[in-house]
């Protein structure tokens, strides 16, 4: 490999974007180790105690809190993984009944430095033994972690408490005197005693265990925090003519089913069985069988089977692909498309919340009540599965739509131009600038593929964007003598002379157009 190679920051960052990915996908970071914990013996030796202790799960760990969570005198673990579950708090039942006066812990106070105490060192001393505790304040100790500001000191034997020193940040030291074993205390920077702290026992709900009659639901129904749409979808209907599903100025139901999928028939029937209601709404519901051209017959047979009364076809396999891209691009963990899938948007086609598996039609309803017309602030409020307060603002939506452009351009990059275009409709000053040159050289670029393809009727689609988008002579240029050599001399010879407007020295332009206007001249 050569030097440049090896210093090269697009292949650097490329190769970082694959290694994302794969954890996206699914593969560990860490190559799939289990949590352990070791189990200090005294004397420089560890046992291997995490399966006995049940923290040896397999879950990419990443951060690490120690606390007293319930007050009871034993530390307990709350941990975040990168897979879910991603947050867990462990408790300490290791023993369950401990002495009562087997712990001390201690919580300080600057006066004269720092108010937290931070940097602030606590020697214990003990009648029974001849060793020293020694615990210092951190302001974070772990990755991305932070634990309980309280120092926790275990004193099973060690017998009464003989002195408690503090070194504070600064170098004061101090003693303290009040402190004693199986109590919480806190000490203030100055004082020279302890002041007993009461805090009370945390009772927490113990978590249902798995068993008969508790079922895992791979359901869910996700509201998105942004207004991002649908990518346009193709699909034939069910007289096998090609459409487009798209912007509608009503909202729609997207549904996708597969004729295999005995949760795809339930889910229609329920649907069929609520349409009346349905009807009484604008909501307009496009039921898209997964299954291709090859399974015509049997998708027949489905939809008469259920007796489905709205509109229904099968969805091409390159808008597969594009909600596949959807998919990945909104969620940090890759999710597979799995059928029944439903999108409901709203009237300009951004999707408001995504139902994977089995739902409700009264689910579907009350969601199009309350979300149809609401704002990016309402939105947010409900983007969570839980109740809460947000400490961010609401996504912006030009952000967020850039977000999704970039996220389809390693995949499906002609795709991707549908979200960097919206980004620019909603961005304004040099980022509007900026995207529109970008999606104007994009746009191009496909243009001439297709030409090269011979494929008139996609590279026009093409430079009538990149046109939109930015106009250049240079893009005129190639447009026109793109319908110069497909006969249409009358659109050649106009955009050209445009070519010209633009950049009048431009010498191909000038040989094109009068040749143009010579086989106009002679009738062909």
């Amino acid at each position: 490999m050569s030097p440049r190679q090896q210093a090269d920051p697009e292949d650097y960052g490329n190769a970082w974007a694959a290694i994302i990915q794969l954890v996206r996908d699914g593969h560990s970071w860490s190559g799939s180790e289990r949590n352990s914990l070791f189990l200090n013996r005294g004397g420089g030796e560890f046992a291997e105690a995490s399966a006995v202790a049940g923290l040896d799960s397999k879950g990419d760990g990443r951060a690490l809190a120690i606390v007293d969570w319930d007050h009871d005198g034993d530390l307990d673990l709350w941990y975040r993984d990168r897979t879910a579950p991603r947050l867990r708090l462990m408790r300490n039942n290791h023993v369950t009944e401990k002495p009562a006066r087997d712990f001390m812990a201690l919580k300080l106070e600057g006066t004269h430095c720092n108010r937290d105490a931070i940097g602030a060192v606590v020697e214990v001393t003990t009648e029974g033994s001849s060793a020293r505790l020694v615990k210092s304040v951190r302001a974070g100790d772990l990755f991305l972690s932070q634990s309980s500001r309280w120092l926790h000191f275990g004193l099973q034997g060690a017998g009464p408490i003989r002195s408690v020193e503090v070194l504070w940040p600064g170098g004061t030291r101090e003693t303290f005197a009040g402190v004693a074993a199986g109590g919480r205390f806190y000490l203030v920077q100055g004082t020279g005693r302890a002041q007993k702290a009461s805090l009370a026992s945390r009772s927490i709900a113990e978590p249902p265990s798995a068993g008969p009659g508790v079922t895992v639901s791979k359901k869910a129904r996700v509201t998105l925090p942004a207004r991002i749409p649908l990518p346009p979808l193709a699909f034939r209907n069910a007289a096998g003519q090609g459409q487009m599903i798209r912007a509608s100025g009503k909202p729609q139901l997207v549904l996708l089913w597969s004729t295999s999928c005995d949760h795809c028939r339930r889910e229609l029937s329920h649907l069929v069985g609520a349409a009346t209601r349905l009807r009484k709404t604008d909501l307009q519901i496009s039921a898209l069988s997964v299954d291709g051209n090859a399974a015509v017959s049997d998708a027949y047979n489905f939809i008469d089977g259920v007796r489905w009364p709205f509109a229904w076809g099968l969805v091409e396999k390159e808008s597969l692909d594009h909600l596949d891209a959807f998919q990945r691009a909104l969620f940090d963990i890759t999710v597979p498309l799995a059928v029944p899938l439903a999108f409901l948007c709203d009237p300009s086609g951004n999707v408001l919340t995504i139902y994977r598996g089995e739902f409700e039609a009264d689910t579907l309803l009350a969601d199009l009540d309350l979300l149809s017309g609401a704002d990016v602030e309402t939105l947010h409020h409900f983007a969570p599965p839980f109740a809460g307060r947000w400490f961010t603002r609401p996504v912006d939506s030009a952000f967020a739509l850039e977000f999704m452009g970039r996220e389809f351009e390693t995949r499906l990059p002609e795709a991707s131009l549908f979200y960097l275009s919206a980004a620019m409709e909603k961005s304004s000053g040099n980022r509007r600038a900026a995207l529109a040159h970008e999606l104007a050289g994009k746009h191009h670029q496909f243009a001439m593929s297709y030409k090269k393809a011979r494929n008139p009727s996609r590279a026009a689609e093409h430079f009538e964007k990149s046109l939109a988008a930015l106009p250049t002579a240079a893009t005129f240029l190639n447009y026109g003598t793109m319908d110069a050599s497909y006969g249409r001399l009358r659109e050649a010879q106009d955009l050209l002379e445009k070519a010209l407007e633009l950049d009048p020295t431009l010498e191909p332009a000038q040989q094109a157009l009068a040749l143009v206007k010579k086989l106009r001249a002679e009738g062909r």
